[in-house]
């Protein structure tokens, strides 16, 4: 387990609309970081995070608010 595995996302972070695991990566062209849902039938997605734990964060309560609207 070297710092590659910790690069990809393996900690249970999912998708709101389609509960697939859902990588966080950095955006070499804005250099901010993005996670986008890797289903080609999915169009989630977060960018412009200024680092990895934002987007994890950002990507938690979408998901907290999107199943909110169907309980």
């Amino acid at each position: 387990m070297g710092r590659e595995y910790v690069r990809d996302l393996r900690w249970g972070w999912r998708c709101p609309r389609c509960e697939t695991d859902v990588p966080v990566s950095r955006d070499p062209s804005t250099e901010t970081f993005r996670w986008e849902c890797p289903t080609e039938s999915c169009l989630s997605v977060g960018f412009g995070f200024s680092s990895r734990r934002n987007a994890r964060i950002a990507l938690r309560e979408y998901r907290e608010r999107y199943q909110e609207i169907y309980r």
